[in-house]
């Protein structure tokens, strides 16, 4: 079956709804240490997306059937029923997400208004969307093994419409965090939930990511980490397994971003931090998201890390549809996502550091983020 690729120029998102999709992201990496599985990342999902039914399947080759998934919306005992029944053989939904690429949303009705998604079931799955009343699904191919596939799949009620165009582009930008994030999960299925276990995970994940302890020590630093470390010539991590900086100013800002996550994990906050470090011809971004365990010694943070060329300019066009501003102030955004203050953006600009200072809350008014730091960490992860 051929697939048709999203369309991503798309209109600019509200302010709400970036703040909600990095509250997205926090609550999902949360789940790595959380015994109820993914079921708090489903309820903020659900709630996000007005989503009816859905979860993480993992399902065999051939043929196809359900190995094992972790689900939402659907009665009790439905894995198991599931689990047991050829019906994964036939799901049209199923067989729809396990042929796109990896990492790309895609929705049966696309935002059209015009037919619902029953034209588009065979008669058992028809018989079932009319019963619970389906209006759309939308999914994606989380990752493909040798001997499976992980897909990801959301149901919407036909009360609320289609899945539109910029909802699409909102899970597309969520993807590569539920990649990693159920990479990490199947490595510690069936584990127990502890620091060593997660970074033991790490290297079955080629973004690069550090996990921290609770006392800013770093647990696992995986091998995209390691090399993004080792070519940047002065990020390093020292005899103490602290990651340092050979410049005594990052350094001290390193140590502060660090302590102040592990503080926000003993307080049960999801707050990210970003931190820009210049290493030569590169700049690094590292957005720093805390880890809350059920036992409060395996707190500790989670680092991804954003690596971003010195001679190439940011997106402007893409981050005026994203974060809904002018050229101005997408020029202003992209200086953020740079890592400059609002002196340095105006020096840089020949404009007055009021100018500078007024763009940047123009940019925080419009998107509904109270503080930079929010707006700056959903910048990098919408552009890194």
């Amino acid at each position: 079956m051929a697939t048709q690729s999203v369309d991503l120029s798309l209109p600019a998102l509200s302010g709400e709804v970036l703040q909600a999709y990095n509250n997205l992201i926090s609550t999902l990496y949360r789940c790595l240490h959380d015994s109820a599985g993914f079921e708090p990342f489903f309820a903020a999902f659900r709630t996000h997306f007005k989503a009816l039914q859905g979860g993480i399947l993992g399902v065999s080759h051939a043929p196809q059937r359900l190995i094992y998934g972790w689900t939402f919306g659907y009665p009790e005992g439905f894995e198991a029923w599931y689990m047991n029944s050829d019906l994964p053989e036939r799901d049209e939904a199923l067989s729809r997400y396990v042929q796109l690429p990896p990492r790309q949303f895609d929705s049966f009705m696309r935002g059209a208004t015009s037919g619902t998604i029953l034209d588009l079931l065979g008669p058992e799955s028809r018989a079932w969307a009319e019963q619970v009343g389906m209006g759309d699904s939308a999914g994606m191919l989380v990752c493909r093994n040798a001997g499976s596939n992980v897909v990801f799949m959301a149901n919407r009620h036909r009360d609320h419409g289609p899945y539109s165009s910029d909802e699409l582009m909102q899970m597309n930008l969520l993807a590569p965090h539920i990649e990693n994030a159920v990479a990490l999960h199947l490595k510690l299925y069936q584990s127990s939930n502890n620091n060593e276990n997660l970074a033991l995970a790490l290297n079955h994940v080629n973004k690069p990511l550090i996990v921290f302890n609770a006392l800013a020590s770093v647990a696992q630093a995986n091998d995209a980490a390691r090399a993004l470390l080792e070519r940047s010539g002065t990020l390093y991590i020292d005899d103490d397994r602290r990651l340092q900086s050979r410049n005594r100013q990052s350094n001290r800002k390193l140590g502060a971003a660090l302590s102040t996550c592990i503080i926000h994990s003993h307080q049960g906050m999801l707050d990210t931090r970003t931190l820009f470090l210049e290493t030569g011809e590169e700049r690094i971004a590292l957005c720093l998201t805390p880890l809350v365990a059920e036992s409060v010694e395996n707190n500790g943070v989670l680092v991804e890390l954003f690596s971003f060329s010195n001679q190439q300019a940011p997106d402007l066009q893409r981050l005026q549809r994203l974060f809904d501003c002018t050229p101005a102030e997408a020029g202003v955004a992209g200086d953020l996502i740079q890592g400059l203050s609002a002196n340095e953006i105006a020096e840089k600009r020949f404009i007055s550091v009021h100018t500078a200072r007024q763009h940047i809350k123009n940019l925080l008014g419009k998107n509904g983020y109270r503080k930079q730091t929010e707006l700056v960490s959903m910048l990098v992860r919408a552009l890194g």
